[in-house]
């Protein structure tokens, strides 16, 4: 393949595992996209990725290359010991050209296919290692050469922030887990609406930690991928693209984060998250979102748990209209009064029967219902179909105290 359209074909790749950082997934799932696209990127037969244990044994493997027949044929993972564990102990990437020559190498169990080339790089996190990344076989039969090992060790930059981001998620989710178990037991004479409100708290503390980790971890991940381009600085004019891309990449992590929860809700205001919100809303579904606040004085805040309400709210009710109203424009309005807070979301969009709402809504709408009511307030939903929906939240400036 000519060496112009052979390199973007190569940083493309190596760019499809790096937007993996951006969303939540299974950490398996992100493990083996690494994989897969490794492979891809070096036009490897085979690939793997071991991540180990704090005593160095392998815990995971992950293949590529290998069908059901033959790991059924070798039956057991590897051990880490040979090449492996040579790798395991090794400062960086090892290279070897033919395996049978290598006396390092103790040879492969039957039933595994035959392989002559390796290159293996360290998959490192937090200051120690996590896994190797492992490839055998290029298919135009040639040894793996600098420019593959600089590629593997940058895709091994990649995984670093795409495993972090994945187990991120998972934590979060077993923690809310977790505290919801542990509030439900400890909580079980108390009402319903004060167990949630307890439940609905956790999730937002965590949102907000979650959000700083993203932020944080991953996206100083992604800037040490940038740092770590340098390794390719002879990949010529396609290396600005892939810096561009990588920048992207970066950008859809802040906007997870934010998703997340917002500091700008905490820091400055109801008026500002919102319009933050609208913004991106509006940008990333090329939708117009008006957006009106009456009623708030510059600076001036309401109660923190009415703030957030009203944020989830408007988020929610946004997000139902992009997924399902098929809207050519949209507006969210907040009138604050003496007493009370009326939220208005409303789109010109295909609509529904409220009885019947879209698939996927449905949990959306009870939890807006459940938010609303934690507050003392009332929401409805009103909407036909072909004549767009209306999302009208009524709350207290303050909330109502807990019975």
């Amino acid at each position: 393949m000519p060496e112009v359209e052979y390199w973007p074909a190569r940083l493309r790749t190596l760019l499809d595992a790096a937007l993996q950082l951006t969303g939540p997934h299974d950490l398996d799932e992100v493990l083996q996209r690494i994989v897969d696209g490794a492979a891809e990127v070096l036009g490897a037969r085979y690939a793997a990725l071991a991540t180990y244990d704090e005593g160095g044994r392998i815990r995971r493997f992950v293949h590529h290359g290998l069908d059901a027949a033959a790991v059924a044929l070798i039956g057991r993972l590897p051990e880490g010991r040979g090449l492996l564990g040579h790798l395991l102990a090794a400062d960086g990437p090892l290279r070897v050209d033919d395996l049978a020559a290598e006396e390092r190498a103790c040879g492969f169990p039957a039933g595994h296919p035959p392989m002559r080339t390796l290159l293996g790089v360290p998959v490192m996190r937090g200051g120690r290692r996590y896994g190797n990344l492992y490839l055998s076989e290029k298919g135009d039969g040639r040894p793996f050469d600098a420019e593959d090992e600089a590629l593997a060790a940058t895709l091994a930059a990649f995984a670093t922030g795409a495993v972090e981001s994945a187990e991120l998620v998972a934590a979060e989710r077993a923690r809310v887990e977790a505290v919801t178990q542990q509030v439900a037991a400890e909580e079980r004479a108390r009402s319903r609406q004060a167990l949630l409100a307890e439940v609905i708290a956790a999730q937002e503390a965590e949102r907000a930690r979650v959000a700083r980790d993203l932020h944080d971890d991953v996206g100083q991940a992604l800037t040490s991928v940038l740092l770590g381009l340098r390794l390719v600085e002879d990949a010529g004019p396609y290396i600005e693209e892939l810096r561009e891309l990588v920048a992207d990449a970066l950008r859809r992590t802040r906007e997870l984060a934010f998703e997340l929860r917002p500091t700008v809700l905490d820091d400055i205001g109801l008026t500002a998250a919102l319009e933050r919100l609208t913004q991106a809303v509006g940008a990333r579904a090329a939708l117009p979102v008006g957006l009106a606040v009456t009623g708030l004085d510059a600076g001036e805040r309401l109660d923190p748990a009415v703030e957030t309400v009203v944020y989830r709210v408007a988020q929610e009710a946004l997000t139902n209209v992009v997924r399902h109203a098929a809207a050519s424009e949209a507006s969210v309005t907040v009138a604050v009064g003496p007493a009370r807070v009326r939220v208005l979301v409303e789109d010109d969009g295909a609509g529904f029967e409220p009885r019947h709402p879209p698939p996927g809504g449905h949990l959306g709408i009870e939890g807006m219902h459940e938010r609303v009511a934690l507050v003392g307030g009332t929401l409805q939903i009103l909407s036909e179909p072909g004549r767009g929906t209306t999302v009208v939240a009524e709350l207290p400036r303050a909330p109502a105290p807990s019975r």
